[in-house]
Order: structure tokens, then C-alpha cells, then sequence
């Protein structure tokens, strides 16, 4: 089964509810909890949900979310130097957010090129990624992979 990277705004959408992309983020976490979808994320995602909460006046609600986060059966990956210095490299030619260069290169360390996230205004432009909007409906998300439209 494919691994994909989860992207910290799939954790803060399916906190908070979003009216947009709450629900099938929500069913992406269930997918991972249920072992019908290989989850893997980063300890700057982690972090990156827990800012987006206290931003969103939620703060009271980050160390359960944390630990929540860490008790779903998903691989979290340490954001390491090598990493920086990869991100800065794919910054500089791609001008995408150095946070989401970090994802990047954690992926590309870690042999991961599937992204799950909303964010395709970034990680669209990153060489090597291929990312998976929670919407898409060319997205099984129960089977884990990607199908063609009917």
C-alpha cells in the first residue's frame, strides 16, 4: 500500500470542523486509523497544526490534539538538517514556503511522493510530489491509491 504524506492542514480541518474540507479530512484519519490508508506525517506538521489552533483561538486544545496526533498509527518523521538544507535548495528554485519545502524534503528523504493537502497552491509546483487534494473525487481514499474517473 502507498504511503502518503499528511499534510498538517488535513489535521487542523478535520479539528476544527471546516465547512469545506472538515469531513473528508476527517474520513482521512479514519481511513489511517483503520489501516485502509498508510499515513506518514512530520514533527513540523505537528507543529504547524498546533500554531493554526492557536491561531484559530484553540489553544486550550493543542496538548490533546498532540497527543492525539501521536496515538493514530501513522509514521511521524523528525525534521532533520539534512532536511533544511534540501528544503532550502528546493526554496530557492521553486520560491515555494520554506515550511512546505521541509515537507518536501522530508518526503523525498523518506522516498514518499504522495501528499495529501489542501494546499495546492505550493506543493503543486514542487518536482517530485505529487499532491492529492482531500476533495479530489478521483481519490479513493478507502482503497489507499488513486483511480481513474468512471
Amino acid at each position: 500500500m502507498e504511503t502518503y504524506f499528511v499534510d498538517s492542514n488535513v489535521f487542523f480541518y478535520a479539528k476544527i470542523r471546516d465547512k469545506k474540507y472538515g469531513d473528508a479530512c476527517a474520513e482521512i484519519l479514519r481511513r489511517i486509523t483503520g489501516n485502509q490508508l498508510t499515513g506518514a506525517t512530520s514533527t513540523l506538521a505537528i507543529l504547524e497544526t498546533s500554531n493554526a489552533l492557536r491561531k484559530y483561538g484553540r489553544q486550550d486544545e493543542i496538548e490533546d490534539e498532540v497527543t492525539a496526533l501521536y496515538s493514530l498509527p501513522i509514521t511521524i518523521h523528525e525534521l532533520l538538517n539534512m532536511d533544511i538544507r534540501l528544503a532550502t535548495e528546493i526554496q530557492s528554485k521553486t520560491k515555494v514556503s520554506p515550511y512546505d519545502c521541509a515537507h518536501a524534503a522530508i518526503m523525498k528523504r523518506t522516498g514518499v511522493t504522495m501528499i495529501l493537502s489542501a494546499d495546492g497552491q505550493h506543493f503543486d509546483h514542487i518536482p517530485g510530489i505529487k499532491r492529492v487534494d482531500p476533495l479530489d473525487p478521483t481519490f479513493t481514499v478507502g482503497r489507499g491509491r488513486r483511480t481513474p474517473r468512471d
